[in-house]
């Protein structure tokens, strides 16, 4: 009879256990499926605590907060990682006898931590992009109206400027584009050419670079695009295959889609990001596109304060989606949760970020209650 309800307690202790291990699993599981969102922000500056931001977005918990912060920068506005989220590389946008400067900072346990600063060699520095080999990193400048290159040593630290790349020329807004204003710099997926955004001369120039030389642009241009004059070039995206790409123009508020083959692009399609009734100023600032590709989604400032969605039709021209208010003034940048499930909007003149869920299968993006209040967000990067 004792063996008997030894055998029975054991049965029982065993049951009690696996259930406390399903249990546990569930838990897991539960967790799983309510991730968080790490990201880096830069930021426009004025006073010591501000810079550079780690935060973290928990849609559970329904709030934003900083996880860490470097407040080393001046006005810290572009800001990436490389690919191994170690490292991280941020503008100082600054202007003046010495002009702006570029950080480097290690990124390790969930802390920022100052690598060294070097002169950027421009003025305004407003966009940085790491080449492929992450060798160099290129920093546009918008005052300047130039581009420079900057080695990244092994440990991560920046090395002195070893090209600067001028342009020349202007365009027709006279208090806009009366001298080059470099916007953006960003590399094709799959040949590696450079690709520069000229605000101020109304083009995208196009550049051979090879990371295994010492001095890795050559200074004399695959290709030069010339857009609608008036247009004003901000920043760009290609798609994955890196034959489509799409061009916000800041100054008439417009996607430019641009099909990209043998070195050249060719002009496909432009799209108003107003509707033809809009009465006021306008600012077009970024544009993304969806993790699956599906989707483009732009930014309008001014008196729109707008993010935009068209959907990615056959052959890589966009159909207008959704217009809606960006919940705050002047949306600098905005970025997609890398999941594709939430869109989170910096708002540089309401001080805020605001969280928008979003439909994977239509593309449109609603408001969350979920926003938190942070001095002029300028720049959202989501970290793996």
């Amino acid at each position: 009879m004792k063996v008997k309800n030894l055998f029975n307690s054991s049965l029982l202790m065993l049951c009690i256990a696996c259930g406390t291990a399903n249990n546990e699993k569930k838990e897991m599981k539960v967790k799983e499926t309510s991730p968080t969102y790490k990201f880096l922000l830069g930021t426009y500056t004025n006073s010591p605590e501000q810079g550079i931001h780690l935060m973290e977005f928990d849609p559970e918990a329904g709030e934003i907060k900083i996880l860490s912060s470097a407040s080393d920068p001046d006005n810290p506005s572009f800001v990436i990682a490389n690919k191994a989220q170690d490292r991280v590389y941020a503008v100082e946008e600054t202007a003046g006898d010495d002009g702006g400067k570029v950080g480097a900072f290690s990124l390790i346990d969930g802390k920022l931590k100052k690598l060294n600063t070097v002169k950027a060699e421009g003025k305004s520095p407003c966009y940085i992009a790491l080449d492929p080999s992450e060798a160099f990193v290129v920093a546009a400048h918008y005052s300047s109206g130039d581009f420079s290159i900057i080695p990244v040593a092994e440990d991560g630290q920046l090395e002195t400027v070893v090209q600067v790349i001028a342009h020349k020329g202007s365009s027709i807004i006279s208090n806009r584009q009366a001298e080059p204003h470099v916007h953006s710099s960003i590399f094709n997926p799959k040949d590696g050419n450079l690709f520069i955004a000229d605000l101020g001369t109304d083009e995208v120039v196009v550049y051979d670079f090879d990371s295994k030389e010492e001095k890795p642009l050559n200074p004399e241009p695959i290709f030069s695009l010339k857009v609608t004059p008036g247009a004003g070039p901000r920043h760009m995206v290609f798609n994955d295959a890196g034959d489509m790409l799409y061009l916000v123009h800041e100054i008439s508020a417009e996607v430019g889609v641009y099909a990209y083959n043998g070195g050249e692009l060719k002009h496909i399609a432009t799209h108003k990001l107003t509707e033809d009734s809009f009465e006021g100023k306008v600012g077009a600032a970024e544009v993304r596109l969806s993790p699956d590709g599906k989707f483009l989604y732009a930014s309008n400032r001014g008196d729109a304060n707008e993010i935009i969605a068209f959907k990615v039709i056959e052959g890589g021209d966009l159909v207008h989606v959704q217009t809606i208010s960006s919940g705050g003034k002047s949306p600098r940048n905005f970025n997609i949760t890398l999941d594709g499930k939430y869109l989170l909007a910096a708002n540089q003149g309401s001080n805020t970020i605001l969280v928008f869920e979003r439909d994977m299968e239509t593309g449109e993006i609603k408001p969350t209650d979920i926003q938190t209040e942070i001095h002029k967000p300028v720049y959202i990067n989501f970290l793996p």
